[in-house]
């Protein structure tokens, strides 16, 4: 294998063919209503319409191999609590390598090597691609709606498990129809005097496989994204599905509504509130009442005003025949945004500086439930790597960036280096706990990091692939050639 070719492809540029179209997410709809039956139960009652997005928020998205891998292994860090979480992360920018690259339509698309896998790992690695494509497309959306928010990802059942919400369980138990997002695409911005939090469920897909397959993923999607509410109300959401080929990957994406403002205030308010561990809850899952079963179907049926008895008496009846097949909803109180902000926002900090190897920082945004509860079964294990910090500083073009890096022998001395962090400045402020300054930092930043990872105009350097995000995370992949001497 020639690896220098290898890393060239991970740093290439290419389009991502994305669409949202009203004929699409009709047809989804469809399928979702045809989907509820005596082997369906009802459980698809209880989805949220999908409408398609302004397409001038996602035409013209460019992207990289490089950047897929690097939201891939910021987002899926898997259990923090161990020896191994660092080699975890490592292995989701590795694994994927060779998968994803530039065809000659310069647009992203499955390689060769990448489509010759047999079927259980073609499931595993549409699952893994799926997310990566989807955060990047999801961020961009959002980035773009909302110009100065960042956006960060925070797994859904670490957030709801380590915000001490009793009822998490396995997801997709189908007996029981728990079925959750993947993610929370957690919005925040510090400036200009007030500071707010906006919180979207993502629900990412991915398939090789053909066009209906991936209407029954987006089907599904619909009713994953409506399981957690906040108040009365469903969190706004974006569902994404990617189709895999070494044609092109083609991407489908959608947004059921939702309410998006989950907390504003004051300037001074912000680092105080999120330096404070919010608390354990009692809050459990459970089904929806009529009254909440009623009100979701009233919404995908676009019934407006007041049900009369003849309304009331059907729902009544359905309810009841179907309450068992309902799927499992997750609610926070309407005073619960405040608790739900600031649990988003510490664990968003908290998956950056593990990004970065330095678990002693990132422990002060963990809360004890998480501690206790996501390490793996080891007796023994000697406290040395829970106050691991940074071991690595290295510059990625003009920045200097704190992290972790990983080397690999490679044939004729050469060795694949694997570096990955978190700007300087935006690392030093996280790692002292001033999150609006780290806000203020990336924001400035932001506009220099598209040099970045394009590689300033098409200048890339031989055999580096780089990718940095608004965040200020970074990734790079080089090949490096000692010197005999």
């Amino acid at each position: 294998m020639d690896f220098s070719s290898l890393v060239q492809e991970l740093g290439t540029p290419a389009n991502l063919v994305v669409n949202s179209e009203a004929e699409l997410a009709e047809e989804v709809e469809r399928e979702a209503r045809e989907r509820i039956g005596p082997k369906r139960g009802a459980s698809y009652l209880y989805r949220k319409p999908v409408y398609p997005i302004d397409s001038s928020l996602f035409s013209g998205i460019v992207s990289s191999p490089a950047e897929v891998l690097r939201e891939l292994g910021l987002a899926t860090t898997f259990v923090t609590a161990s020896p191994f979480a660092d080699i975890a992360r490592h292995w989701a920018h590795v694994r994927y390598c060779a998968t994803l690259a530039s065809n000659q339509k310069r647009i992203l698309a499955l390689t060769k090597s990448g489509s010759d896998v047999v079927h259980h790992h073609k499931m595993a690695q549409s699952e893994q691609l799926g997310i990566g494509l989807a955060l990047v497309v999801a961020k961009r959306i959002l980035e773009r709606k909302y110009p100065g928010w960042l956006f960060s990802s925070v797994d859904v059942d670490v957030a709801l498990h380590a915000g001490f919400i009793d009822g998490v369980g396995p997801v997709r138990q189908k007996n029981k129809t728990t079925m959750r997002p993947d993610y929370f695409l957690v919005g925040q911005r510090a400036g200009g005097g007030t500071s707010g939090c906006k919180v979207y469920a993502l629900e990412c897909k991915g398939t090789h496989g053909s066009a209906y397959h991936a209407r029954q993923q987006l089907a599904t999607a619909s009713l994953q994204v409506g399981s957690i509410e906040l108040g009365s109300r469903t969190l706004p959401s974006l569902i994404v599905a990617s189709r895999l080929s070494t044609a092109g990957i083609s991407i489908n994406v959608f947004d059921p509504p939702g309410d998006d403002d989950l907390w504003t205030g004051e300037y001074g308010q912000f680092d105080e509130l999120i330096s404070e561990d919010p608390g354990p809850q009692q809050w459990t899952s459970g089904r929806p009442t009529f009254e909440q079963f009623m009100a979701r179907r009233r919404e995908l049926s676009g019934i407006e005003g007041e049900p009369d008895e003849e309304e009331l008496r059907s729902s009544q009846a359905g309810y009841e025949a179907n309450v068992d097949d309902l799927p499992v909803v997750f609610r926070i109180p309407e005073d619960g945004k405040e608790w739900l902000f600031r649990t988003l926002a510490r664990n968003a900090a908290h998956s950056i500086l593990r990004f970065a190897g330095d678990n002693s920082s990132a422990s002060r945004f963990a809360t004890t439930r998480a501690s206790e509860h996501e390490r793996l079964p080891i007796d023994g294990l000697t406290p040395d790597w829970q106050d691991f910090t940074v071991s690595s500083e290295s510059r990625i073009r003009s920045h200097k960036f704190i992290g972790i890096e990983y080397s690999m022998p490679l044939p004729n001395g050469a060795s694949l280096e694997i570096f990955r962090g978190v700007e300087k400045g935006v690392y030093e402020s996280l790692r002292e706990g001033k999150i609006s300054s780290y806000l203020r930092r990336a924001n400035r930043l932001r506009d220099s990091w598209q040099a970045v990872s394009d590689g300033a105009n098409g200048n890339r350097i031989a055999h580096h692939a780089i990718s940095v995000g608004n965040d200020g995370t970074g990734l790079r992949v080089r090949v490096v050639r000692r010197s005999t001497n």
